[in-house]
């Protein structure tokens, strides 16, 4: 018989320190414990506006390349204004 697979938790997201232009595009990112790295190329940007009948969240998603090559997911909390990495820091 075999085992289900094993269910793996999404790692929490961290906070992270961002730099925009004027128009609110990433130029920088400073990840937890890293130097600040350019950003070079956003792969991907999508909204989530969920849960309005618990606590809401609304969240701009941004899945971005920095300039060590590195892919990263972010997204800027919007009802906090703050940012965070959810993957690949």
């Amino acid at each position: 018989m075999s085992r289900p697979p094993k269910v793996r938790p999404l790692a929490r997201p961290r906070p992270a320190e961002v730099r925009t232009d004027d128009d609110g595009e990433l130029l920088f990112v400073r990840l937890p414990g890293r130097p600040a790295r350019q950003v070079k190329a956003v792969r991907e940007r999508w909204r989530i506006d969920d849960e309005w009948w618990r606590v809401p969240i609304a969240r701009d998603y941004r899945a971005v390349v920095l300039d060590d090559g590195r892919a990263v997911t972010l997204y800027h909390d919007l009802r906090e204004d703050r940012w965070y990495v959810q993957r690949g820091a």
